[in-house]
């Protein structure tokens, strides 16, 4: 079965809302509101998100402001800027991103080793 296309939200559109669904989502535009979708979201340099997001796995070129669960993993390129909560399995954040939030990772922790609050 052939991959789907993914949504494409272009740079002169701003969606205010919730989206939702099981395709690949690209913004280059704007999201206000909420987004719950089964697959990846990507963020490009000219796009901007103002929505807490639910998703597979999320990347991140351009701006964030919301918090994030991502099932499988959250990247923050160079060009990030994310303001919020990020959860997920597995977390990159490549040098230049600008993060300022909290991170869960939802991992195991070794036998013997119990998590704390500092």
């Amino acid at each position: 079965m052939p991959e789907k296309e993914p949504c494409l939200i272009g740079n002169k559109i701003t969606v205010k809302g919730t989206i939702s669904g099981n395709q690949d989502l690209v913004v280059h535009g704007r999201v206000e509101g909420r987004v719950g979708i089964e697959s990846r979201m990507t963020v490009e340099e000219d796009g901007s998100v103002a929505a807490d997001v639910d998703v597979s796995d999320a990347t991140v070129r351009g701006e964030l402001r919301g918090d994030v669960v991502a099932s499988r993993a959250a990247t923050l390129h160079n060009t990030a800027r994310v303001v919020g909560s990020i959860r997920a399995p597995r977390i990159v954040i490549e040098e230049g991103a600008r993060f300022s939030g909290n991170i869960e990772m939802d991992v195991d922790l070794p036998a013997g080793v119990t998590a704390g609050k500092a």
